[in-house]
């Protein structure tokens, strides 16, 4: 007996994620193209914190790499300039 199981791509979609400040923050700059060190520079903290929220935002939005998590930022309209 086979199950069939039907995927809905746009299920994760509706999803709402929370980011804090600091973190939507760290997000908009990896966009940007910018390492960890060059974020920390910019937000004048250590480059193990950006890491620290790259890990967050990587968690919260289910996702392996930043590249991804900005694509899925994008879906959800997350990124604005601040």
């Amino acid at each position: 007996m086979t199950s069939s199981v039907k995927h809905d791509l746009n299920t994760d979609v509706d999803a709402p994620i929370a980011l804090t400040p600091r973190e939507q923050q760290v997000l908009l700059w990896c966009a940007y193209g910018k390492t960890s060190w060059e974020i920390g520079q910019i937000l004048e903290c250590k480059e193990s914190t950006v890491n620290f929220h790259v890990g967050n935002i990587l968690r919260k939005f289910a996702v392996t790499t930043r590249v991804a998590a900005v694509i899925k930022a994008l879906r959800y309209g997350l990124l604005s300039d601040q």
